[in-house]
């Protein structure tokens, strides 16, 4: 008769348990409980009837068995990640992004991304809501905020920078827009994911105080654009939203100045993902098309 063998999911807590030396901070890497980690551990030096760690203060050491079973556990890990890629070469790199992310920037791209990485396709879900790593069936995320998110690998993928913008009508009508403290005079379109956006730039261009006629708040980054570019009032906008709307003069810059914005859009991932030659290759040519020069350029989709 065949032995029992430990389970795929015991072993994988135990490879990385013993990678970070830290229950903790191996539970965290694989969305786990301390406690669900720790009872996983314990179960499999029960079957195999030996101690594989040593408890120090901070932190673990492998025992002698524990060493010698590692080096055999990552050579079945691998050799298991090895003959699912056989089965399966072509499995889709899912990726959860903004919405307002994708429709600007990712979409108008993707075809890029296709060229250059032929064997790897894309399952691509645009939403407003971040992706829940422990039960989403994601690889990747874009997410918006500060960051880090904790048990996550994130990356800031650019600086954020914002600006108003106006239809050419409303910015050259009456009353004109020449000088910051014109806009108390307009309406001020609002995005409610990011609040505090027109503070900060009205405090950098001087007027914190400014009350504008009139606010507008929309739940889309498209339908705060929409309304601008209708003559609807002046929206803060970004090169990576607005850049097209620019280009073609539908929307217009009354005033030069940007403020930095505290966040940005992250890349975002499990940390033991971030080897997998998918995820690998995404987070590499995001980073390349998003520090060229000409990354928040319609135009440059043509070359």
């Amino acid at each position: 008769m065949p032995r029992d063998l430990p389970t795929t999911a015991a072993l994988r807590a135990f490879a990385c348990a013993a990678r970070t030396r830290s229950f903790k901070r191996a539970a965290a890497e694989l969305h786990l409980s301390s406690s669900a980690l720790s009872r996983q551990i314990q179960g499999l030096e029960g079957h195999l009837g030996v101690a594989l760690f040593r408890r120090t203060n901070p932190g673990l050491e492998l025992t002698d068995a524990g060493r010698r079973y590692l080096a055999r556990v990552d050579d079945a890990l691998a050799r298991l990640a090895e003959a699912q890629d056989e089965l399966a070469p072509r499995r889709p790199l899912r990726v959860s992004a903004l919405e307002s992310f994708s429709e600007s920037w990712l979409v108008p791209r993707l075809g890029d991304f296709e060229r250059a990485h032929p064997d790897v396709p894309l399952e691509l879900e645009a939403t407003l809501r971040y992706a829940d790593f422990a039960r989403d069936a994601v690889d990747v995320a874009i997410r918006f905020g500060r960051g880090p998110w904790e048990g996550l690998f994130s990356e800031p993928l650019f600086e954020l920078c914002y600006f108003p913008v106006a239809s050419p009508a409303l910015a050259a009508g009456e009353p004109r827009l020449r000088v910051p403290r014109d806009l108390a005079v307009h309406t001020l379109i609002h995005v409610a994911q990011t609040p505090r956006a027109w503070s900060v730039w009205l405090r950098a261009a001087g007027a914190p105080e400014l009350e504008p006629r009139r606010a507008i708040t929309f739940d889309h980054v498209s339908l705060a654009l929409a309304a601008a570019e209708a003559g609807q009032g002046v929206a803060l906008s970004t090169p990576l939203l607005c850049a097209p709307r620019l280009e073609r003069g539908a929307l217009v810059r009354p005033f030069e100045l940007e403020a930095r914005s505290a966040e940005t859009y992250h890349f975002v991932c499990r940390p033991g993902d971030r080897a997998d030659p998918r995820v690998a290759a995404f987070h590499a040519w995001l980073a390349e098309r998003l520090s060229a020069p000409d990354a928040f350029r319609a135009s440059a989709l043509a070359k």
